[in-house]
């Protein structure tokens, strides 16, 4: 039995598993489009943990002053509220779905919302961002691990990456190996690492991610 055929799942839960299932970022994103208006209260009665624990994080290394901040993978723009009650000002935000950079929008926390799809070149020039947060988006059916190379193009060195991964395609997904080249190639520096949580714990225990935080050479 498949899990969308388990007994007593919701349709939230359905969303759910069809967007780990997504062949690409870009599908992943019309799956998420048609579930923007249901996808905060959704992911709240889960537990959804991640952008609480990255905000935790990012306030450790990164100070308001230290540049703009690109928020990969927007959303609904959850990651991007939290910071701007932390006192983050200048935010830009980008998604590939926009029906969610319109709920984005309307929480009045980024200066510029953009659908943008990772994985390949972003349209923004070199040493553009002070600083990366990105939650939620390493995960089976998302963003691929090629994605961090074009983040650490659009990060100025000094800045900071903090980037939440999902432990079950950490290793399996290629995220590990791309990550260990990255810091072989003295692309970026690890400086702290959360450990493995349930991020959604009322939905799904079993399934767990990890925050992790880079400093770009």
């Amino acid at each position: 039995m498949s899990d969308t055929e388990r007994p007593g799942r919701s349709q939230s839960s359905y969303d759910l598993q069809g967007a780990f299932e997504a062949r690409d970022g870009r599908e992943a994103g019309e799956l998420y489009d048609s579930w923007a208006e249901d996808y905060e209260r959704s992911v709240a009665s889960w537990g959804y943990t991640t952008p609480a624990v990255a905000a935790g994080l990012f306030g450790r290394y990164v100070r308001p002053e230290d540049g703009t901040v690109l928020d990969a993978g927007a959303g609904t723009g959850i990651t991007g509220e939290i910071l701007a009650l932390l006192g983050y000002g200048d935010i830009v935000g980008i998604d590939v779905a926009p029906k969610m950079l319109e709920l984005a929008r309307s929480k009045g926390a980024y200066r510029e919302l953009r659908q943008m799809e990772l994985g390949g070149r972003l349209d923004f020039p070199d040493d553009a961002f002070g600083s990366v947060v990105s939650t939620g988006v390493f995960a089976a059916g998302h963003a691929p691990p090629e994605s961090f190379d074009d983040l650490i193009r659009v990060t100025r060195p000094g800045g900071y990456m903090i980037l939440s991964v999902r432990t079950d395609v950490y290793e399996e997904g290629g995220f590990k190996e791309k990550q260990e080249a990255l810091e072989r190639e003295q692309k970026w520096q690890l400086v702290d690492v959360s450990a493995p949580f349930a991020h959604l714990r009322f939905e799904d225990p079993d399934l767990k991610i990890q925050v992790f935080a880079y400093r770009v050479l």
